[in-house]
């Protein structure tokens, strides 16, 4: 295993309808019909036009994914991922109409000379009361249709409290993709996109999407598969899902044994692509480092994440990434550089030399200050040469999916592994208990998070296999998944062992 450690876009939209030309008593009839039936929206001459209604869909953390474990092949350390996105839908339910009466329609209403909005025209129309009633008429629409997209939702979550036990056959060694398929199977926000009903519409089909849009829309159908039966018994085949990943990555043709960790990070990596919302990317730009440096590091750390939104926006950063600053410091001088970085897992190191530990000590360790000396001696800004330097990492945005890489694996002298029993919180894992781990100019309530997941490995570095403990996002209840075998559990002390490998964290909301 390598060492790997890791390194928003306001979409919005606006529009507004001219007025149109009411020159006879004629036309008021068809006009009234399309302000009926919402196809139009009239703003009065006299009225400032202003943009329709929208309807905040919902933002979520976003970031982006450093590739040090990554193969250069299929490396994305030069792309960034946009993190707090906020995306806003205008929808004809949503436009505001005027009622205008024959008059008005005519042009027998003057203009007002006096500028207090409760003063009525001379023929009864008052421009401020019309103007409340849209807007109250819009709020309702709005409040309807919350209401219909929470009906829509219970619905669904009505149908998915049974399903989601399925079990995966093992295609020869393929143990690895289906203990990291069933963690993901459980991860809720990728879940309800899987099931989206205009998911197809999101696909990426430009040149900077590989698969442009197939590695998703299979994901897609075999996850809908899985969630279809309610039977723990139910078992699917995911052969139509491994062929397309291996043309994607081609290190998973065949059925040699593979590391899930690493499948994961292929996987999430082929499904942003496939899901990009940016699809043409500019030219890189250069950087005026002296120009950041005299920015305050809240405002740098904003800054790194609009760079971001030029290349990188998915559904799927917005779920699991994150962003770290690295701090580098000259042991010479004294002089700090500070970056910021965008993560999707965090591999931490475990401690040598020890039976056993806890995950938070692991997060400890690897935020700690490490020495970079000899041939790993940085170039310092102010000495202009390279220097003995320290470097630290502290977390400046957390994401909604956290998830935690235990380095169990080692190629020190050979490839060997760790089986240390690692202690883990099940709920509220704190960050903010941890000296040094949050950056000090993090912005906010620090999470607390709550496992969901683990992919579990068992045997040695050569010959192993891999299993998931999940818990259901809608019934809260845990199961082990073993290829295609489904079991419920109850002692939650099965679930922390020397095995477990990886960790999946959901943010406590």
């Amino acid at each position: 295993m390598s060492a790997g450690r890791s390194s928003t876009n306001i979409r919005a939209s606006s529009m507004t309808r001219p007025m149109p030309q009411l020159n006879n008593t004629s036309n008021v009839s068809s006009v009234t019909r399309s302000i009926q039936t919402g196809s139009m929206n009239v703003t009065p001459s006299s009225v400032r036009s202003r943009p329709l209604t929208v309807v905040r869909q919902g933002s979520t953390e976003r970031a982006n994914i450093s590739t040090q474990n990554i193969p250069s092949t299929v490396s994305i350390s030069q792309r960034r991922i946009s993190n707090d996105t906020t995306r806003l839908t205008i929808t004809s339910q949503d436009r505001s109409t005027l009622t205008i009466n024959q008059q008005y329609a005519n042009g027998a209403v003057n203009e007002s000379s006096n500028d207090d909005p409760e003063q009525c025209e001379p023929n009864g129309y008052n421009l401020a009361a019309t103007m409340k009633t849209n807007e109250d008429s819009t709020s309702a629409k709005a409040s309807s249709i919350d209401r219909q997209n929470t009906q829509s939702y219970l619905l669904l979550e009505s149908q998915l409290k049974s399903g989601g036990l399925t079990g995966l056959h093992n295609l020869g060694n393929t143990c690895f993709m289906n203990s990291v398929l069933q963690c993901l199977s459980n991860t809720k926000p990728l879940l309800l996109f899987c099931y989206k009903e205009d998911l197809d519409t999101h696909f990426n089909r430009s040149s900077t999407s590989v698969m442009k849009g197939s590695l998703m829309k299979e994901y897609g159908n075999l996850i809908r598969t899985m969630w279809s039966s309610s039977s723990s018994h139910s078992v699917v085949s995911p052969s139509a899902f491994k062929s397309i990943v291996g043309r994607f990555a081609s290190r998973f043709v065949g059925y040699a044994q593979q590391d899930s960790q690493e499948f994961l990070r292929y996987l999430l990596q082929g499904l942003h692509e496939d899901v990009n919302r940016v699809q043409q990317k500019p030219s890189p730009s250069k950087i005026d480092e002296k120009a950041e440096e005299k920015k305050k590091e809240t405002e740098r750390a904003r800054t790194s994440w609009e760079r971001c939104l030029l290349y990188d926006n998915s559904a799927i950063a917005d779920i699991f990434a994150g962003q770290l600053k690295s701090t580098l410091e000259c042991t010479h001088c004294q002089y700090q550089s500070t970056t910021f970085d965008m993560f999707w897992d965090l591999s931490i190191p475990l401690p040598r030399n020890k039976s056993s530990s806890s995950v938070q000590e692991c997060i400890q360790l690897f935020m700690s200050k490490e020495e970079l000396d000899g041939n790993e001696k940085p170039m310092c800004a102010k000495c202009k040469q390279k220097r003995r330097c320290t470097k630290k990492f502290s977390i400046q945005k957390c994401p909604d999916i956290l998830v935690l890489h235990l380095k169990r694996f080692s190629q020190a002298r050979g490839r060997t592994k760790l089986n240390t029993h690692v202690d883990f919180p099940i709920i509220n894992l704190k960050l903010d208990d941890l000296a040094d781990v949050m950056s000090t100019s993090y912005e906010g309530p620090v999470p607390t998070y709550n496992l969901f997941g683990i992919s579990n490995h068992s045997g040695t570095a050569y010959s192993g296999h891999y299993t998931a403990q999940c818990k259901h996002p809608f019934t809260n209840q845990w199961h082990e998944f073993n290829d295609s075998s489904v079991y419920s559990l109850s002692e939650k002390s099965r679930f922390i062992s020397s095995n477990a490998y990886v960790l999946f964290y959901e943010r406590n909301k």
